[in-house]
């Protein structure tokens, strides 16, 4: 196949799945494009690719991830900037992580951790944990199901016009755990 049919068939699934990780119009435009240059130099070189789809979307994922790295963000969680903190590339990922492993039930935390916290595959998930494809992907939405329960019920989360984090006030009805509070403290997310 050539860059254009490969390109033409995949382009606008590549640009969907980047603006589910990038909220910046923009941006994404610019990640889609350094995908394309990637398959255009790949074709060049001749680079074996048994399946373009496949390999696109693996591209993309390292692509957005570069970019991400680049400018000290975790992938599709924006940086938290603490008012209590000077630093302002706290992480709540390290939080989500964090409750994923030690407060879902092992059976929706392990797939949810693997596939939105490691970023991988479904199919991957799946086959390492020995499910079907079905009853992987039910677990991951059940897992985020119960992360989302867990979190409101302890935490107000606000939000600025661009669907940025802005602040994280835990609720004054809420018991925590003492390791999820100190965990919550070790991250600055509790002003």
């Amino acid at each position: 196949m050539t860059f254009n049919e490969i390109w033409i068939t995949h382009k606008n699934y590549i640009l969907n799945f980047i603006k589910t990780k990038v909220k910046d119009e923009h941006i994404a435009n610019d990640i889609l494009q350094e995908v394309g240059v990637k398959l255009h130099q790949s074709l060049a070189k001749k680079t074996a690719i048994k399946n373009y789809k496949n390999w696109l979307f693996q591209v993309t994922r390292n692509t957005i991830a570069d970019y991400y790295r680049k400018h000290k963000k975790h992938a599709e969680l924006t940086n938290y900037q603490s008012k209590a903190n000077s630093d302002p590339n706290i992480c709540i990922c390290d939080l989500s992580g964090f409750v994923i492993k030690n407060y879902l039930p092992e059976e929706y935390g392990t797939p949810l951790y693997l596939s939105d916290i490691e970023q991988k595959p479904q199919k991957e998930i799946a086959k390492t944990l020995n499910l079907s494809l079905t009853a992987t992907k039910s677990r991951i939405q059940r897992g985020r199901k119960k992360l989302k329960e867990m979190v409101s019920e302890c935490i107000d989360i606000s939000y600025n016009n661009r669907g940025q984090i802005t602040d994280l006030q835990l609720k004054k009805n809420c018991n925590l755990p003492k390791e999820l509070k100190h965990e919550i403290e070790r991250i600055n997310l509790i002003p």
